[in-house]
């Protein structure tokens, strides 16, 4: 049942009202005092309000603002006399829905009540649909937070099964693509990659030798010299690298880098012959940290030399197999990280 409160202070027209809305079946509250309205209100909580716009006190306009700010989508109409209807429109601009004229005709007073009702229910629909509305998009969004998160832990496992299958596959380079992936990061941020891109660029460091898992053990884990054959069969791990991530939706982006690592400044490198700038950044990164992982430590066809002896061979080819704008961030960084892995005291490795 809906609820409607009366206020005016003439009870005749207060009594005449109420017994009428009464009988439409609506329960129904009134007062000839608008000071007392405002408790009324408080405790009854109509949907409509009928109020008289002129009443010493307090004015309907003054109890619509007051009425309005306990109960935002209250229904009110103003009853006024003929002198008083630019003012009732004004009022209606402010919020009211209706306007009747005294004396009271039934007929509009009662389809005015149920326009007046009707709003409320559909607004309050309306309110209701919003509230839902809100709650299924946090269900959702919680929902796809979880199902980020698990992709997100699924990526980060087919990561490590790579890592570890390259590891499996040459023991001799056991740490290597952790490493030089945790390293290109590291120089990538200090030269302002950030966000996805850098997320891309760790993943294609990880994995720049993945390619290597088509070469033959003959030729990848032959100790001594390769020949001219074997030597361009394994030159071709940048590409099978790229082909194989290609496949991986997620790995995508990161195929660039292991496609272009062995790439060199000056156009010397392979398997695209690429030079300065239209050799992707990451990969110039990756370069010289490769270099350098390659020189200090252990590998079937090298004894390891320290950092100071690498980073003097990387100076020298600055320009030519390295981009020199990035060797100076890239030898500081990497002797901060070495110091901290080998704990070697601090030494000054660039003149």
């Amino acid at each position: 049942m809906n609820k409607i409160l009366v206020i005016d202070d003439e009870r005749e027209i207060v009594t005449f009202t109420s017994r009428y809305l009464t009988a439409k079946g609506y329960e129904v509250r009134s007062s000839t005092d608008p000071r007392e309205s405002l408790e009324l209100f408080a405790t009854f909580c109509p949907d409509l309000c009928v109020l008289d716009f002129n009443m010493p006190g307090l004015t309907g306009g003054q109890l619509l603002e007051k009425f309005k700010a306990l109960d935002p989508v209250v229904e009110v109409i103003f009853l006024t006399g003929e002198t008083e209807t630019a003012l009732a429109i004004e009022m209606m601009k402010a919020g009211a829905i209706d306007y009747l004229l005294k004396p009271i005709n039934l007929h509009y007073l009662c389809a005015s009540v149920e326009r007046a009702l009707e709003h409320r229910r559909l607004v309050r629909a309306n309110q209701e649909y919003q509230v839902h509305l809100e709650e299924l998009v946090s269900q959702k969004t919680a929902a796809l937070t979880e199902a980020l998160k698990t992709l997100a832990d699924v990526h980060l496992g087919t990561l490590h099964a790579l890592s570890m299958a390259l590891d499996f596959r040459d023991q001799s380079t056991s740490g290597h693509s952790r490493r030089v992936a945790l390293w290109t990061k590291g120089i990538a941020q200090i030269i302002g990659i950030s966000g996805e891109a850098l997320a891309q660029l760790e993943q294609g460091a990880l994995l720049h030798d993945i390619g290597k898992l088509k070469i033959p053990d003959n030729v990848l884990l032959k100790p001594g010299p390769l020949d001219t054959g074997e030597w361009r069969m394994m030159r071709r791990h940048a590409e099978y690298g790229r082909e194989f991530l290609d496949g991986i939706e997620f790995l995508r982006p990161a195929s660039e880098l292991v496609y272009a690592h062995h790439e060199k400044f000056d156009g010397s490198g392979y398997p695209r012959g690429l030079k300065t700038e239209s050799i992707p950044v990451g990969a110039r990164c990756f370069a010289i940290v490769d270099a350098v992982d390659a020189m200090i430590f252990k590998r079937p066809y090298n004894r390891p030399v320290s950092f100071e002896m690498a980073a003097a061979e990387i100076q020298r080819c600055a320009g030519t197999h390295f981009d020199p704008e990035i060797v100076r961030v890239a030898l500081d960084f990497l002797s901060d990280q070495l110091q901290r892995v080998l704990q070697v005291p601090p030494t000054s490795l660039i003149a």
